[in-house]
């Protein structure tokens, strides 16, 4: 029997286009996080990503669902996953607020994330400060899990003048807020740098990047301490819920530290903000002389919030302080009411949804294991019902940083539920605050004056809902909103019949299997092109009942028993609009895949190959001949391989293994399997260098391979030889190619043949007793002997002490293919002589000269006062006796001089000794 579904549609909770909702989520500090759906009280996460000590982000959907969240660098989306571009962005964890989500005005899909950097003197030089950049996040990407769009990522905006080296340098301060444009669709965009206020506009058509700049009296240069931190750039920025004032914490306004002693220069300034304009005037003094950090706004936007930590001289932390304040006084400083001190150093202010702040900090020897509540932040004074360290973060920490938004969002104005096709809208007012009368504007021609108000919508489509409120006796701007009435998607009224092999475990025929319930996703919509979300339940009364799909079964899903019936609540994304549709899950004996392996080649002996699964593919469909239409992949794990996730690429590199094969026709298994992977090992094999003696060619060359591996393998050298050895006759590069004829794959080596050749000298260079003999480059390893062609040879080219006198250097090559030689003298001039007849040392003459080389050369002999004494050529004479005119000269120094026929000159002197 056929069972026929009545299509069913339900909106269940409040939408708007900057919803309540969209700051449902929260996730901060060190992996701590809170969930605001789950009434008055919020609920702890623990599954947060972040790691920051600051800033940080979060947006959720109009419905409380989390959408993503970021520290300013890195971007997870709801699956706590990195977006797949989502890191390097231009922010920094150790900045005040480092990122700001944007929804984009009349775009559901599309968001901003604003970053600011950390403006820090020591990040100068190696990485330039970055100011304020935004980034896109579309949420039609990834699978509709979102990603950043990749030419709309990191664009810079201009917060200083661009002609001012230092402005340019630093680029802003720390502090970011934004608050919805009088319109009720933009929204303004604020930053600060010194004493100028930026206002950039967000509307539908983007981010206008010409801003509106407010200059105002308080200067507040770039200034850095002894830990290179820029110190005035610290504190939080908060516009208020109206839309009427901005409070700003500036850490320090002057050099110095900003600390301690008399150099305390922090201050909160107040000021008025013109939602209208973007324009920032009138500035009013909060507090002076303090290090503030943490600014937040009532709901009424009435009270001001402060957080202060105070610093003794030592610049060691002593204490820090929460105070209020009234922003309509004529004195705001004077209205400080302290409504706590304690030991945890002042951290962020941040209004919630419930209506209450919520302020961050740790104890400094601590962890900050807890955040403080301000439930009643309208009342002034103790009756704003402060509550120290009382949510417990359940393991997880916060720092300073808390998640900032659009802060209109929390001011009470009116809201709307019921806004799929068919539903009756129901608009109420939010706000607390007295009214005379009400006049509500649907956007279609029709109107009401009822306090609370019902409206029918024939038609899907984006309409502008205004409320115009008189209070006493004054009617006030219009409060807007874009309503989106939306269709449920068209969803199959019969039950889906999802199949699946039950070939993933150890029965094959108890009807149980492992579903990708995913797979039911496109069939049950028809393929439709419209984004939706999915979430399946056993029964639809629990589809129905469970609001932010908390309960939904998980995607994997491993099935009860044959045909069990699940129910797939099918939304259109990002609204409260869903159909009810069925799927039967069904399974099938599968065929049997399992006798399959793949081998190749392991060509670096690394364990590692590159496999060609198009192969195995192949073997599979023709060894089975299965049909056309059947798709083969395969998978690194069973559960993966059973419900048809992450196949591998057919080019997969990896060890010897096994992969699970799953083949499918129309996304229905029709069978399974394992794929052995395996590595085979390649010979060790190398490129081959040869040094041969020019006798000795021709010579045999080969692969380098065993004897018991030559017949395995095909070979192909570049001479067109096709046998594992060749004869060459001649030197060169010779490279072959060793194939594997079973695998088909192959390794190329290169062999290098060298022909010896004989060393031929350059030059020998003679220092003193010390000789070099410089060689010609030739192809070869050398060796050096003395004297002796047979003698002791020494790879070193180098003779020290070698005596005066003719010698011989013989140069041969280690594989003794040829000797080469070369003659050299060395000149020897004698230190001294004794001519006293003794028989040594009685006459002087130089030594080392080749009588057949030089046969006429003369040397000469001077006093010390260049007279000369003697002249006489040392080849055919015995030298000088010492005498003059038959006379010995007296005992001193004795100066020579020598010239070679090729220009060389010698000059030194001698002693005369008796």
């Amino acid at each position: 029997m056929i069972r026929h579904f009545l299509l069913i549609i339900f909106c269940l909770t409040t939408i708007s286009l900057f919803s309540q909702n969209e700051s449902a989520i929260w996730y901060f500090g060190y992996n701590a996080g809170l969930d605001f759906n789950t009434g008055d009280d919020p609920s702890v996460l623990l599954n947060g990503q972040l790691i920051t000590k600051e800033g940080c982000a979060t947006i959720s959907d109009a419905n409380g669902s989390l959408l993503f969240y970021t520290d300013g660098r890195t971007v997870w989306d709801r699956q706590h996953q990195v977006m797949p571009n989502g890191e390097g962005l231009l922010g920094h964890s150790s900045s005040t607020e480092s990122a700001l989500i944007i929804p984009k005005p009349g775009n559901s899909n599309s968001y901003y994330i604003f970053t600011i950097d950390k403006p820090s003197y020591f990040l100068t030089e190696d990485e330039p400060i970055d100011g304020v950049n935004y980034s896109e996040v579309d949420m039609t990407l990834n699978n509709g899990l979102g990603d950043v769009v990749d030419t709309q990522k990191n664009i810079h905006l201009i917060t200083y003048d661009v002609n001012n080296a230092t402005q340019s340098e630093y680029k802003s301060s720390e502090k970011i807020t934004a608050v919805t444009h009088s319109d009720g669709s933009a929204v303004w965009v604020i930053t600060h740098f010194r004493n100028k206020f930026y206002a950039f506009l967000v509307d539908y058509t983007g981010v206008v990047d010409t801003p509106v700049v407010s200059s105002v009296q308080q200067m507040v240069e770039p200034r850095i301490n002894e830990e290179g931190a820029n110190v005035t750039a610290i504190g939080y920025l908060k516009v208020s819920p109206d839309g009427e004032k901005i409070a700003i914490a500036h850490s320090s306004t002057n050099l110095g530290s900003p600390r301690n002693g008399t150099k305390k220069s922090g201050k909160v300034l107040l000021y008025d903000f013109n939602n209208a304009t973007g324009v920032v005037s009138n500035q009013k003094n909060v507090i002076s002389n303090t290090y503030p950090y943490g600014v937040e706004f009532s709901p009424n936007s009435e009270l001001l919030y402060v957080t202060t930590s105070v610093f003794d001289e030592d610049d060691l932390f002593v204490t820090s302080y929460l105070y209020q304040y009234q922003t309509e006084a004529a004195n705001v400083e004077a209205t400080q009411q302290t409504v706590n001190s304690s030991s945890n150093v002042a951290g962020a202010l941040q209004l919630a949804i419930n209506g209450k702040i919520y302020r961050a900090g740790y104890p400094v020897f601590g962890e900050g294991e807890y955040l403080s509540v301000i439930n009643n932040p309208n009342g002034i004074g103790s009756a704003c019902n402060y509550s120290h360290n009382s949510l417990f973060l359940e393991g997880k920490t916060a720092q300073l940083g808390l998640p900032p938004f659009i802060q209109s969002i929390f001011l009470y104005t009116f809201d709307y539920e019921f806004t799929c096709l068919g539903d009756t809208t129901h608009f109420f007012i939010t706000s607390e605050e007295p009214y005379d009368t009400v006049e509500w504007n649907f956007g279609d021609g029709q109107t009401s004056t009822n306090e609370e108000a019902y409206h029918f919508y024939d038609q899907p489509g984006t309409y502008t809902a205004t409320l115009t409120l008189s209070i006493n006796g004054v009617e006030y701007d219009p409060m807007v909103k874009q309503i989106n009435i939306s269709e449920a998607p068209n969803v199959m009224q019969n039950t889906y019949d999802l199949v699946q092999c039950d070939s993933y475990d150890n029965d094959p025929n108890d009807g149980i299997a492992t579903f990708n319930l995913a797979l039911a996703n496109g069939p049950l919509t028809f393929n439709t092109s419209e984004a939706i979300q999915v979430y399946y339940y056993h029964s639809e009364a629990e589809a129905i009942a469970d609001e932010h799909n908390s309960n939904a079964l998980n995607n994997v899903y491993e099935n009860q028993y044959q045909g069990e019936i699940l129910y797939a609540k099918v939304y259109k994304a990002n609204t409260q609009c869903f159909n009810i549709a069925s799927i039967r899950l069904e399974t099938t004996q599968s065929v049997d895949l399992n006798s399959f392996e793949l081998e190749t080649c392991d060509l670096d002996n690394s364990g590692i190959a590159e496999f060609d699964l198009n192969n195995a593919v192949e073997n599979i469909v023709n060894t089975l001949n299965l049909p056309t239409n059947v798709n083969v992949t395969f998978h690194e794990t069973q559960q993966d391989a059973a419900i048809g996730i992450n196949a591998v690429p057919l080019n997969y590199t990896s060890s010897s293994t096994s992969l699970y094969i799953r083949a499918e026709s129309d996304n229905v298994c029709y069978g399974g399997g394992v794929l052995e992977l395996i590595v085979k090992d390649f010979p060790l094999i190398d490129d081959q260098t040869i040094n041969v003696c020019p006798s000795e060619f021709p010579i045999i060359i080969d692969s380098g391979l065993s004897n018991s591996d030559v017949s395995n393998f095909n070979y192909l050298w570049n001479t067109n030889d096709t046998t594992n050895q060749i004869y060459i006759n001649e030197p060169g590069i010779y490279n072959l190619t060793i194939i594997d004829p079973a695998l088909n794959c192959e390794k190329h080596i290169t062999v290098t043949v060298n022909q010896i050749e004989t060393a031929q000298v350059e030059s020998i260079v003679i220092n003193d007793y010390d000789v070099t003999i410089n060689l010609i480059a030739t192809i070869g390893d050398f060796v050096f002997s003395l004297d002796d062609p047979n003698g002791i040879y020494q790879p070193s080219n180098v003779f020290t002490n070698v005596e005066a006198g003719s010698h011989t250097v013989y140069i041969k090559d280690l594989f003794n293919c040829n000797i080469s030689s070369e003659t050299f003298n060395i000149i020897g001039f004698p230190k001294y002589f004794t001519p006293n007849n003794d028989g040594r040392h009685d006459t002087w003459n130089i030594k080392g000269l080749d009588p057949n080389d030089y046969p006429d050369i003369t040397i000469y002999i001077f006093n010390r006062y260049g007279k000369l004494l003697k002249a006489f050529n040392p080849n055919t004479s015995n030298g000088w006796d010492g005498l003059l005119h038959g006379k010995l000269l007296t005992p001193d120094d004795y100066w020579y001089y020598l010239k070679l026929p090729e220009g060389k000159e010698y000059r030194g002197h001698f002693s005369l000794k008796i």
